[in-house]
């Protein structure tokens, strides 16, 4: 059983608005709003280690390849953001 611990985080009151709507309208908790975030988050970063290792054993993977690749995944391409 994982235990639960009791945190306290500040969020801009938009985003936390957001979040509770969304919760409510899915028939769950704020809390399992933010742990759904956090741990696509977690994964968000165990995937781009995998990708800095890949890419640095095949080389870098194109703007292109990866525009190709959310075409055939039917994915919504999105262009990096400015500073990454």
């Amino acid at each position: 059983m994982t235990t639960i611990e009791r945190v306290t985080v500040s969020l801009p009151a938009p985003v936390r608005r957001q979040a509770q709507r969304l919760a409510e309208a899915q028939d769950t908790t704020f809390s399992a709003v933010v742990t759904s975030a956090l741990e696509d988050w977690m994964r968000g970063k165990l995937l781009d280690q995998w990708l800095e290792e890949f890419e640095a054993e095949f080389g870098p993977i194109t703007e292109e390849e990866l525009q190709a690749f959310a075409r055939r995944s039917g994915m919504r391409y999105l262009p990096p953001r400015e500073g990454r």
